[in-house]
């Protein structure tokens, strides 16, 4: 799956994991490397879909403001 089609759910799932993965040192030096890289990767996406997510919300409660008046 690549990340792009990845849910926001499924992208912090797969931060906790990766998260988890350092935190019992279940990795060596080359895959830390790697799995730091993702980790930003991952949460770049999850702030890219808040920050859409913030923007969609401010739309409609802008349009229901604007039909009741």
């Amino acid at each position: 799956m690549s990340k792009t089609n990845l849910t926001y759910s499924e992208a912090i799932a797969a931060i906790d994991e990766i998260m988890h993965q350092i935190e019992t040192g279940e990795l060596d030096v080359d895959e830390l490397a790697l799995k730091v890289k993702q980790a930003g990767e991952l949460l770049k996406l999850c702030k890219t879909k808040l920050f859409n997510t913030e923007k969609e919300i401010e739309k409609v409660l802008k349009e229901m403001d604007n039909s009741e008046a």
